[in-house]
């Protein structure tokens, strides 16, 4: 008796490819994300997507007032992620989307109920990633 499947065929394939490519498009947002910060070019869009933190009153409660140009100088990719909430940790942390694309490419290759549970929990980080930064500050 084959292994039991929750997904096969098109819902699989889609859905496999489409976290895939947002774990992909994130992780590359965020690598830029971080060497601005890296570089001392930490503003508004970089602190609320890295941190998670969406309101500017926030922000400046959270991390000081910024500088010159609203940019914050003194502030480091540490600081950053021991203020982190959930919102950042969703749209900004490498593991889960490195986690979301071996989820994916584990679907294609293994066809087991378990791992395309795991396929479902990566599409559900991913859409709460997505989610999340539609509260970010434009």
């Amino acid at each position: 008796m084959a292994g039991m499947t929750l997904l096969s065929g098109l819902p699989l394939i889609s859905i496999a490819l489409a976290v895939m490519i947002s774990a992909f498009i994130r992780l590359v947002q965020t690598m830029q994300l971080r060497q601005r910060v890296e570089f001392g070019h930490t503003g508004v869009r970089e602190l609320a997507e890295l941190s998670g933190v969406t309101d500017p009153q926030d922000l400046q409660d959270v991390f000081g007032p910024p500088g010159m140009n609203r940019i914050w100088a003194n502030v480091t990719l540490a600081t950053i992620e021991t203020k982190r909430r959930l919102a950042g940790f969703l749209m900004s942390d490498p593991r889960l989307h490195w986690f979301s694309i071996a989820s994916g490419l584990g679907a294609f290759i293994i066809g087991h109920w378990s791992v395309q549970i795991l396929l479902m929990i990566a599409a559900l980080i991913q859409s709460g990633a997505w989610l999340s930064a539609t509260r970010l500050p434009k």
